[in-house]
């Protein structure tokens, strides 16, 4: 304890360098998950289909295309399931000792969250551009041009650091996978299904609608459709920029603040 204390590993090189050490360590061990493969490549098709054959009729008949107002909520829902599946890797890792380890080596004490963000990043990646092709055979269409499709990616990323800091922090108080994964519909069940990402928020209850329209999921949701639209508009886009940016400063500094106080 008295030599991890007394080593400072530091700078933002030494810490990109780590980082991208452990996010290349922890690709490999995604790539060997078939759990993994299949929730990337068959959930959001999965969940596309579905919800378009149950919604289509119902959206259309209030003037809705479906296929343009489904596709950003699909597109969270899988950054949710990455954050989840982050926040289990991390458990595990914390019981096999390999936390304990590379808090023992000499290298940035940034580099675990680190790696672990740019890993599941890539696996975002992966996955939206997986659910894009798909939505294309649908219909979908980026009707907005490059800056638009620059901006839905770019947004899509930073939904998917906040959900990897939230479910960090939490794997990281709870310390326990079984526990992590029982615990983990708390933040996904309100935030998702009380949002207009599936239905507009005036199909809600009146007293609900508030909520359901500001909450962070929804107002990402107008704006990942506002970039995918012929008319992007700034407002929703800023709206989002704002509540993402205030989550993944405060949501990671709780899991720093969690990983440093590790015993």
């Amino acid at each position: 304890e008295e030599m991890i204390a007394a080593r400072r590993e530091s700078g933002w090189r030494r810490g990109m360098g780590d980082s991208l050490l452990l996010a290349w360590r922890n690709l490999l061990r995604l790539s060997r998950t078939p759990a993994v493969v299949v929730s990337v490549l068959l959930f959001p098709a999965i969940f596309l289909s579905g919800f378009l054959v149950i919604g289509q009729r119902l959206m259309a008949a209030q003037g809705v295309d479906y296929i343009q107002y489904l596709v950003p909520i699909i597109n969270l829902q899988a950054m949710f399931f990455a954050g989840l599946s982050s926040a289990l890797l991390l458990t595990k890792d914390m019981q096999t000792g390999m936390m304990q380890r590379c808090r023992a080596m000499p290298i940035s004490r940034a580099a675990v969250l680190g790696g672990l963000v740019l890993a599941y990043l890539v696996r975002g990646l992966f996955a939206t551009l997986i659910l894009l092709a798909l939505a294309l055979v649908y219909g979908f269409r980026f009707q907005a041009g490059l800056l638009g499709l620059l901006g839905y990616f770019f947004l899509v990323l930073l939904f998917t650091a906040v959900c990897i800091a939230g479910y960090g922090a939490l794997a990281l108080k709870l310390r326990r996978p079984a526990l992590v994964d029982a615990v983990s519909i708390v933040p996904y069940a309100p935030l998702l299904l009380l949002s207009n990402g599936f239905s507009p928020a005036e199909n809600f209850p009146g007293w609900l609608q508030p909520i359901v329209r500001y909450q962070p999921v929804s107002v990402t949701c107008d704006a990942l459709r506002s970039l995918s639209s012929a008319s992007p508009e700034l407002l929703p886009v800023l709206s989002s920029l704002l509540w993402l940016t205030a989550a993944l400063v405060g949501l990671g500094a709780w899991a720093i603040h969690l990983y440093r106080n590790l015993s």
